[in-house]
């Protein structure tokens, strides 16, 4: 038995964070979206999957555009031409209403579309007897406690669990609560960032198969699960279109401005990619790079030397600087920014990614606040000089 495992695929959203893109690489993000469903669909075929789970938020809103909702079904009718269903629930961004679908969906997709749990079986061609349970979001939130909904393993081959989210106001669960349920994996979606919860049994997030954002880099695409024997075994797959990218490039032997150029040129990639490339060790150039790179002109400039699969979106200088930079202000600002940031609706907000990671949630209790606070007001007396205690004004 084998299936595919994917979620966060946020069809619909833009590349977020870039100011400039070169034309010729523009098309490229305009159909990242597109190309990545194709190649997940392409994955499922070639592997000859019995079966293929998408695990909530597979549109980016819960009003997917015409067009995306056009080429998802003309990717999900090829899995239907070659006999490989689809299970799918819905998550906190695509929450499901069913006047917003203006296609039918293919006889080949399972949907769960109720705001309840319960359990789909199918059988493979091999005659594993296969159980699938899950719930789906009706709304933008679920406080409920969705796992307790769900049933003990059955007498079934493998019973696998879907569930998109973690962490309060997203069906928040436990671990422990997962494993107890006796099922042999855990299918998860909403965290973005790869993550391996549990190896007995596994219990995956899969993290968002196509990166919109610099934060999400380093992806691992989808998850191919295979049976050996009783075991069920996850390999990933790269499925993504445009990836992003953080380069460190030495500049301890150039000692000359114009000997930037062919370094850069010898840049390579292996797929198209935003690239954020930091200079190091660039003493020999001095106050002249900084200008350069802090003016927006070096990068326009380099953009024109790089491979046409790349898009240089951010120069910086990762040499700190010597002195630290004067802010004319009075220090007493810092205790009024602190004073901001103790606000519990601007905190939780600032760390609401990690909120999300159901190990993290429940560390970050008021101590962690305190100490984080603590932290952030000592980092910036760190950093900066204010007015009373600098020499200029």
């Amino acid at each position: 038995m084998k299936f595919l495992h994917a979620a966060d695929l946020h069809l619909d959203r833009s590349f977020e964070g870039l100011t400039s893109v070169p034309e010729h690489f523009q098309e490229r993000l305009i159909t990242a979206n597109q190309k990545m469903l194709k190649n997940i669909v392409d994955t499922a075929i070639t592997q000859a999957v019995d079966f293929v789970l998408l695990v909530g938020d597979t549109f980016h809103q819960n009003r997917p555009t015409l067009k995306t909702q056009r080429y998802f079904f003309q990717e999900m009718d090829r899995l239907a031409e070659a006999a490989i269903p689809v299970f799918m629930n819905f998550g906190n961004h695509d929450f499901y209403q069913a006047d917003r679908y203006w296609f039918a969906f293919p006889e080949n997709i399972q949907l769960f579309d109720e705001e309840r749990v319960e359990t789909k079986k199918l059988v493979t061609n091999s005659g594993e007897k296969i159980a699938i349970t899950s719930f789906s979001y009706l709304h933008p939130t679920i406080e409920a406690l969705m796992i307790e909904q769900f049933p003990r393993k059955e007498d079934v081959d493998f019973h696998i669990g879907m569930y998109h989210g973690g962490q309060m106001p997203y069906a928040p669960f436990q671990l422990s609560e997962l494993v107890a349920k006796g099922y042999d994996y855990w299918a998860l979606g909403h965290i973005h960032v790869p993550q391996i919860l549990s190896e007995k049994p596994y219990v995956i997030y899969p993290g968002t198969p196509q990166g919109h954002t610099q934060k999400e880099m380093n992806l691992t695409g989808v998850t191919l699960v295979e049976s050996q024997g009783n075991q069920l075994i996850p390999t990933t797959v790269s499925v993504e279109a445009v990836r992003w990218r953080r380069q460190t490039l030495s500049l301890a032997n150039v000692r000359q401005p114009k000997e930037l150029f062919p370094l850069v040129r010898k840049l390579t990639v292996t797929a198209p990619t935003l690239l954020h490339l930091e200079f190091s060790e660039t003493e020999k150039l001095g106050e002249e790079l900084a200008y350069q790179v802090a003016s927006g002109e070096l990068l326009e400039a380099l953009q024109s030397e790089v491979s046409q699969d790349i898009c240089l979106w951010q120069l910086t200088i990762a040499d700190s600087p010597i002195e630290r930079p004067y802010l004319a202000v009075d220090e007493k600002l810092v205790d009024q920014l602190i004073m901001t940031y103790q606000t519990p609706e601007i905190y939780t907000e600032l760390l609401s990614e990690l909120e999300q990671n159901p190990q993290l949630h429940t560390l970050m209790n008021q101590e962690f606040r305190m100490d984080t606070i603590a932290r952030l007001k000592e980092k910036m007396m760190e950093s900066y000089r204010f007015r009373g205690n600098a020499d200029v004004d």
